[in-house]
C-alpha cells in the first residue's frame, strides 16, 4: 500500500514552492517569503472533494494550473483560509492567491500563464 500523506513541515522549511510563467517557461513572480505551502495542502488531502484541485497538488512533482483552474484554485484556498481554524493556514494561503491572480486576464496581460507547484 502506497502512503498518500503529505507531511506537514514545522520547522519553516518550504518543501513545495510556487511560480507563475508563461507557456514559454519565462517566470513572471515567485513567492517572495517563506510559506508553507505543504501545509495548505496537506489539509485540502484530508478533504479532497471539498479542495480537488489543492489537494492535487504534489510534494514530490510539479503541479501546473491554467488561467481556468487558477479561477478554482483561488476559490479552494480563500474557503479553506476562512474555514480552518490553523492561522497558519490563513497567512500561507494569501500569498498563493495573490500568484494565482496574475493569471487573470487584464489588459495588457499575456493569456497564457501557469501557476506552478514546483515539489521538492
Amino acid at each position: 500500500m502506497i502512503d498518500m500523506t503529505l507531511t506537514i513541515p514545522d520547522n519553516g522549511v518550504v518543501g513545495i514552492s510556487v511560480r507563475v510563467q508563461e507557456y514559454t517557461g519565462e517566470v513572471v513572480d515567485t513567492l517572495k517569503s517563506v510559506v508553507d505551502v505543504n501545509r495548505l495542502a496537506a489539509y485540502a488531502f484530508m478533504d479532497p472533494a471539498r479542495y480537488p484541485l489543492l489537494a492535487g497538488v504534489d510534494e514530490y512533482d510539479d503541479t501546473y494550473f491554467n488561467s481556468r483552474q487558477a479561477e478554482r484554485l483561488i476559490a479552494e484556498l480563500k474557503a479553506l483560509a476562512v474555514e480552518h481554524p490553523d492561522e497558519k493556514v490563513t497567512e500561507a494561503a494569501a500569498p498563493v492567491i495573490a500568484l494565482a491572480e496574475l493569471l487573470r486576464a487584464a489588459p495588457g496581460r499575456p493569456h497564457h500563464r501557469q501557476l506552478v507547484f514546483i515539489g521538492d
